[in-house]
């Protein structure tokens, strides 16, 4: 089908307004505003504060409190109308205007303290992870309305989506480089993504109106409905005490995980029960989408490792003094991957996690569920094993450069790791019950967000138990990500959930 045809069927049906609100909405703010946050996010903790990978891991786990209360927006855009009984375009007016005041805060403000500028990022966050909520549930309704658009509806948002995040990431190596505007700097270009949301929605495109008083639901309805919604307040409160916790607690780091591991484990529970009496199949893949994020240990360490500060008298310089900040990396014979090379080997990750979802739907969708998450994870231990190949430096003895080694790596983990991670949300749409299907979806996002992020705190926590992973000498790396890489066949043990 050609573009002019496929955009005049959106057209005719829903009116530019809409199917341009929705491609700002997941291409613009979701789709460049990620590449331009998240990677600046990175530079930011590392270059500019400073702050060791371990530091730095626990701030991103805060910072990602957002995207793991997914289910929760939908549930108060649901109940509780802003102004003028809409119930989701003032959410996206608001989101949109936080957006842009903390991207100028973080671009313009003097913060020389990590606190600040983890509640700033807090908010820029939410101004990306909130409004394709909003999208989603109008997309809902109007796929009801025209079911043979639904599926030109879903392509327009996730190739807006897909499209726009692999351009941005082409390219924000080359902002977020000292070079060029910098990490401060390109958290000020995220106020034009956050615009991206705040204008068309408060110039009314989204088509948002009051709602007529809703008939009363059968009595099973609502009790679904109250388990779904139970199962979204408990992962909100887990997910703020637990990254609050990880951020700002200064004891012991006993007591943080000790607590982080009960509440993780207690939320698992909550769902395998509350979950159950709607379908045991869903309890289950919800529980596995938690869980096996939780099991996969990562932390910024390798990034910290490999990559290159592009400062003049920065960690990769070649002509330094007798200063030890200088050049400590090129002279230990590090990767130094520069940040144009990085942002674009995110772009490759994004492509080829697309090409995993194909490749499922092609060859793997027919396979017992158990035995895509078995042989998945299987695999996906040996793809890791090839982070612990680089810290090894084997390709350099192979004579492999370090930037086709990571085109490899970049290449084979996103396929493996969708391929192993896709039937459980095929299994979730299967069983999902009438009248929540919004809620339940973001509910599962917000899981699977959740988490990895429990997957970053358990990384942190295997980091202060090596010890001596931290620049310049990375001392213990190697026995780090082998065992980090171990803990990887851990989901295995989840497939009695099926």
């Amino acid at each position: 089908v050609s573009p002019r045809r496929y955009y005049g069927r959106l057209f005719n049906a829903f009116g530019w307004r809409y199917v341009a609100l929705v491609s700002l909405t997941y291409g613009i703010n979701q789709g460049v505003g990620e590449a331009l946050l998240f990677t600046a996010q990175k530079y930011y903790f590392l270059d500019d504060l400073k702050l060791t990978p371990a530091r730095a891991s626990q701030l991103d786990g805060f910072a990602n409190i957002p995207w793991q209360i997914k289910a929760v927006y939908g549930m108060l855009s649901d109940a509780a109308p802003l102004w003028g009984g809409l119930h989701k375009a003032p959410y996206m007016i608001v989101a949109g205007a936080t957006g842009v005041a903390a991207a100028a805060a973080l671009w313009l403000m003097p913060i020389a303290s990590w606190r600040p500028a983890a509640l700033l990022l807090v908010l820029a966050n939410w101004s990306i992870a909130s409004p394709d909520v909003m999208v989603d549930g109008t997309t809902a309704e109007k796929s009801r309305d025209h079911p043979h658009l639904a599926a030109d509806l879903q392509s327009l948002s996730w190739g807006s989506l897909y499209a726009c995040a692999t351009l941005a990431n082409l390219g924000v190596g080359y902002a977020v480089a000292p070079a060029g505007l910098g990490a401060r700097g390109t958290f000020g270009l995220c106020a034009v993504t956050s615009l991206a949301v705040l204008i068309p929605a408060a110039a009314g495109w989204l088509g948002d109106a009051p709602r007529p008083p809703r008939p009363a639901r059968d009595p099973r309805r609502n009790d679904d409905r109250r388990r779904v919604f139970g199962c979204a307040a408990a992962t909100c409160m887990c997910s703020v005490v637990i990254g609050s916790l990880e951020a700002f607690y200064t004891g012991p780091i006993a007591v943080v995980g000790s607590v982080t591991a009960a509440l993780g484990l207690g939320l698992a529970f909550l769902l395998w029960h509350a979950l159950k009496p709607i379908s045991r199949d869903l309890s289950g893949a919800a529980v596995y989408i938690f869980l096996v994020g939780a099991l996969q240990p990562s932390t910024e360490v390798l990034f910290a490792w490999y990559h290159d500060d592009g400062l003049k008298h920065g960690n990769c310089s070649r002509h330094c003094d007798d200063d030890d900040d200088c050049g400590w990396a090129h002279d230990r014979d590090y990767p130094c991957i520069e940040a144009s090379y990085y942002s674009q080997m995110r772009a490759v990750g994004r492509f080829f996690g697309l090409v995993g979802v194909v490749l499922y739907n092609a060859y793997f969708s027919d396979w017992k569920y158990r035995d895509v998450f078995v042989g998945g994870h299987c695999v996906l231990f040996l793809a890791n094993l090839l982070d612990y190949a680089w810290v090894r430096r084997a390709n350099v003895s192979l004579g492999i450069d370090d930037r086709l080694f990571l085109l490899g790596v970049e290449m084979i983990q996103p396929v493996v790791a969708r391929i192993a991670n896709m039937p459980t949300f095929v299994l979730a749409a299967k069983v999902c019950p009438p009248d929540v299907e919004a809620t339940l979806f973001a509910l599962l996002m917000g899981l699977a967000n959740f988490g990895a992020v429990l997957g970053v705190y358990n990384g942190v926590a295997l980091l202060y138990l090596f010890g001596g992973v931290d620049a310049p000498g990375f001392r213990r790396l190697p026995a780090f990500v082998f065992c980090r890489t171990l803990v990887y066949l851990a989901p295995i043990g989840l497939v009695f959930l099926f």
